[in-house]
């Protein structure tokens, strides 16, 4: 059995154990039980801490049988020592600002929306909670946030009890007590949230300094809502501000205008990429032309072979060509890819076999009937896979 002591201490950082056992694990760390701790093990949604124990560190911390808790620490550590443990401050008050100020969140949801959470899951970069009920939509996630910071700011007492079963009906609980205990830890938002829990939490609400949505998706059937508190959603705005003032600086714009300069531009690029679309077409159909006239010119049988400089203008043109009859065209980019159309009207496989051609030249590649695409890794090689596919083609026309 391993004395809790992140039950009733959760802002103390040292401590001092004896060793019960210690089991090896790979790579020279050790899973060690304590008669007593400060390390949180991972549980009810909440990470673990970190820390030192014996001055080696201490990388998880896990529930074990019965009431003991397993530390795995990358260090020698002996049964029957007595060692000293520090606790992650900074990881600590971060788990507590997150798990309280998921109380505070979901019973906010339940009060503005009526949404209740059936699960909690925090990250190393972001919470999550979700949640059940109808109604949910961007305005619930609006006033729930608000009524959460409204209860941050008033700076709400958050009391932590142990009550006895029997006592227990004459609590709200916003979550039923675990069935096999005799009592029960409760963690109170002073009138506002009541809620079993065994986690680790803060003084008052004041502590938790802000609560931020970030998004919501659909989960397994709920409302999954990510959710940010504290020093998080802090660090999470600094980052935000700086891209959209970054933004602003390169858009020679107000930040408050970003979006609206950002819409105008897509609509231009979209706009831009439609008709370029068009003109690409048009400058395909026109080289088409010359390149048959060419073909017809040199008695090549219309197998055609060209090389262009753009991998997408090539793509186009052999578009352009498959769609004209009894042509075969093999067109290479500069930057190592070869694309071979036959005409639809032609029986003629022109995928069969290409691939490992390809492979011969220490490329790659794929198709089916008239059409295949293949890449070379090396781009100077591709007039030589042009004429063995040339060669290729030939051999099953004739």
């Amino acid at each position: 059995m391993t004395q809790k002591l992140y039950l009733d201490q959760s802002y103390q950082t040292a401590f001092e154990a004896a060793v019960v056992s210690s089991r090896p694990l790979a790579g020279g760390a050790c899973a060690v039980v304590l008669d007593r701790t400060l390390f949180y093990p991972a549980s009810g949604g909440q990470l673990p801490d970190g820390g030192t124990l014996a001055d080696a560190a201490v990388t998880d911390v896990q529930e074990g049988e019965g009431d003991g808790v397993i530390h795995t620490v990358h260090g020698a550590v002996a049964a029957g020592e007595r060692v000293s443990g520090a606790i992650d401050w900074a990881r600590r008050f971060d788990h507590m600002q997150q798990h309280t100020g998921q109380h505070v969140l979901s019973r906010a949801f339940i009060q503005a929306a009526g949404l209740h959470t059936v699960s909690f899951h925090m990250g190393e970069e972001a919470c999550t909670i979700d949640l059940d009920g109808a109604g949910f939509d961007e305005s619930a996630v609006r006033r729930a946030e608000d009524l959460a910071n409204r209860v941050i700011g008033e700076n709400r007492p958050v009391d932590i009890t142990t009550v006895p079963l029997a006592e227990l009906d004459r609590l709200d609980l916003r979550r039923k007590v675990p069935e096999g205990v005799s009592e029960a830890r409760i963690v109170s938002v002073r009138d506002f949230d009541v809620i079993p829990c065994c986690g680790t939490h803060v003084r008052g609400t004041g502590e938790l300094g802000l609560v931020k949505v970030l998004k919501a998706e659909k989960a397994k059937g709920y409302q999954r809502v990510h959710f940010k508190v504290g020093l998080r959603a802090l660090d999470d705005y600094r980052e935000k501000h700086a891209i959209v003032q970054s933004l602003a600086n390169r858009l020679t714009t107000a930040p408050a205008d970003v979006l609206a300069k950002i819409d105008r531009l897509l609509d231009e690029a979209q706009a831009g990429a439609k008709r370029t679309k068009q003109l690409t077409q048009r400058l395909a159909s026109a080289e088409k032309a010359r390149l048959l006239d060419a073909a017809a010119r040199a008695g090549t049988a219309r197998v055609i072979l060209h090389r262009e400089s753009d991998p997408a203008y090539a793509r186009a043109l052999a578009a352009e060509l498959q769609g004209d009859s009894g042509v075969v065209a093999i067109l290479g980019a500069d930057d190592g890819s070869v694309v071979c159309v036959a005409s639809r009207d032609l029986a003629i496989d022109v995928a069969a076999g290409a691939a490992d051609i390809a492979r011969e030249l220490g490329g790659s590649g794929g198709g089916k009937g008239g059409f295949v695409q293949l890449k070379l890794a090396d781009g100077s090689r591709v007039d030589e896979l042009m004429k063995r596919m040339e060669a290729h083609v030939r051999n099953r026309l004739s």
